[in-house]
């Protein structure tokens, strides 16, 4: 009766090695404003009484992997809301891509791996460069906290089971993220906007991917998002440059085959182009219509959590092994927490006699995420910070904003938790709504309402030796009997080098390479080997 064995193909993330970095991003900020002068245009300094809020992200993460070093590559985002000297308006003023650039020590890292980048601003401060306000200078003091995971993607045929005369197998439980599938795709985003002035010409435009999202449909990926745009016009009345702010949402569809709802996806986008132009003007050659096109960069990976029983060990055949560093993932679970608090606008120092006419919109961001693993659950604390938007009763229908920082405490129960599991946190807003309190004109407050969903994967780093292959005939040592002496015999035969006797020998000894073959005989040349010579194998790697 021949040997038989089932095989499973698998495509699995092997972990080289992980690092966190505490990246500083400490500058100084002028604030300023484009005004044309003479024909040209100058950047004017703006005197700031106060500064009212700050409301940044990270954008554009990305790496390069060099031997044992992953470079980290991204930007912050900053929208820095103001009041002018001599004002009581909050106005605002953004930073478009503050670049940074650190790294990460990572041993066995090296150029074709790949990473997985988890980065949170853990805080951010802005102050007066000089020490007091007012001023046009802002110093500014942020804190990231950056995690990279170096992979390598490893395809598979891993043995699940064998049967034959004599034969008996050990097996091992195996949960994975299996890799389904990994794609990239371009996407244009094109809209039409109607500017707050006539435009006589653009002078510039930017813009950002905010907001990700994702859908798994069967066979493709929705990739939702916000872009962000600015674009920067001259006025034709006063020939000022103004700035006006568009958020537009777009949805991209990736075909990766294999993808099922039920799986996880990772998403990132970047902005490779944008332009914005003027449409048909009029007789005077001004508009205040205009056209942005933006060419997105989208990637979307998905994974499959899978349960296998892998064979780790044959008795009675010769086999094939593999050595595979994972995260062994023991689950995950999700909650949701509902956050709801009254702000009243006339809260900041400055603020004083408004009253709400209507609420236009709320936006929300979660900061400073911590949490405690405790038994059966994890605790997650942060804070929300929303920025509401609202029409006030005095002016003429005036929109003015307000923010505030909303403390939230959460858990996500997690049956088998314990305070020394390894975890990840993730979390996101799900919705966001802003409600007038009261009367139309006869209240102070809002109230603003945020959906959370809060995600916790367990995992375990585990090193697996699966078996990959069976042959039909009986090893003449046993893998598991290791001679007295430490070391096996071989010998030599027509072909062999170093690396092929490693690579004939991982069986009896998983993982074994030439240079631990090298290091097992200082007295033989591995470029003159010789046919019936004997050499030593060692029984454990890195032995010898």
């Amino acid at each position: 009766m021949p040997i038989t064995q089932n095989k499973r193909r698998i495509k699995v993330q092997h972990v080289i090695g992980e690092g966190t970095a505490q990246i500083d991003v400490v500058r100084n900020i002028q604030i300023t404003r484009p005004v044309i002068v003479d024909g040209e245009t100058v950047l004017e300094p703006i005197v700031v009484r106060k500064i009212a809020d700050v409301d940044s992200e990270l954008i554009e993460l990305d790496y390069e992997i060099l031997p044992n070093k992953v470079i980290i590559k991204g930007a912050l985002h900053k929208q820095i809301f103001y009041i002018e000297e001599g004002d009581y308006v909050v106005r605002e003023y953004t930073v478009m891509r503050e670049e940074f650039t650190d790294f990460v020590h990572i041993e066995g890292a090296k150029p074709g791996m790949d990473a997985l980048i988890d980065a949170q601003i853990m805080f951010i401060d802005t102050s007066a460069a000089n020490g007091t306000f007012p001023t046009s200078t802002i110093h500014q003091s942020a804190v990231l906290s950056v995690t990279v995971k170096v992979i390598e993607i490893l395809q598979l045929d891993v043995v699940t089971d064998v049967t034959g005369p004599g034969i008996t197998v050990e097996k091992e439980l195996f949960n994975v993220e299996s890799v389904v599938g990994e794609k990239e795709k371009q996407a244009t985003v094109s809209a039409e906007h109607t500017l707050n002035e006539d435009a006589r010409k653009i002078y510039d435009m930017d813009a950002v991917c905010r907001d990700l999202d994702y859908e798994i449909l069967p066979g493709k990926v929705i990739v939702r998002g916000t872009l962000h745009k600015q674009i920067y016009y001259v006025d034709d009345e006063d020939s000022s440059v103004q700035e006006q702010s568009f958020d537009d949402p777009f949805s991209v569809v990736i075909d990766i085959p294999g993808a099922e709802p039920e799986m996880d996806a990772y998403v990132k986008c970047k902005v490779e182009f944008c332009e914005a132009n003027l449409m048909a003007t009029n007789a005077n050659g001004v508009t205040n219509r205009v056209k942005a096109n933006c060419i997105l960069q989208v990637f979307a990976k998905v994974t499959e959590l899978i349960e296998l029983n892998i064979v780790t060990n044959v008795k009675g055949a010769a086999f094939d092994r593999r050595r595979v560093r994972v995260e062994n993932i023991l689950g995950k679970k999700c909650g949701q927490e509902n956050v709801n608090q009254s702000i009243d606008v006339n809260a900041p120092a400055d603020v004083e006699g408004i009253t709400v006419r209507k609420t236009r919109n709320l936006t929300a961001r979660i900061r400073n995420v911590t949490y405690e693993k405790i038994q059966n659950k994890v605790i997650v604390k942060g804070l929300i910070h929303v920025q509401a938007y609202y029409v006030s009763c005095e002016g003429e229908q005036e929109l003015r904003e307000t923010s505030a920082d909303i403390p939230f405490t959460t858990f996500v129960h997690f049956d088998g938790i314990t305070p020394d599991t390894m975890v990840d946190v993730t979390e996101r807003v799900e919705y966001t709504d802003l409600k007038l309190e009261g009367e139309s004109c006869q209240t102070t407050n809002v109230r603003a309402i945020a959906i959370l969903e809060i995600c916790v994967r367990a995992f375990e780093m585990k090193e697996f030796v699966v078996v990959v292959d069976v042959k039909d005939t009986v090893p003449v040592v046993p893998p598991d009997e290791c001679p007295p002496s430490g070391f096996f015999s071989y010998t030599v035969v027509a072909g062999d080098t170093f690396y092929s006797i490693a690579q004939k020998n991982q069986s009896r000894v998983p993982g074994i390479t030439a240079h631990d073959i090298q290091r097992a005989n200082p007295g033989v040349d591995p470029r003159r080997l010789r046919i019936g010579q004997v050499i030593r194998i060692p029984c454990v790697v890195g032995k010898g």
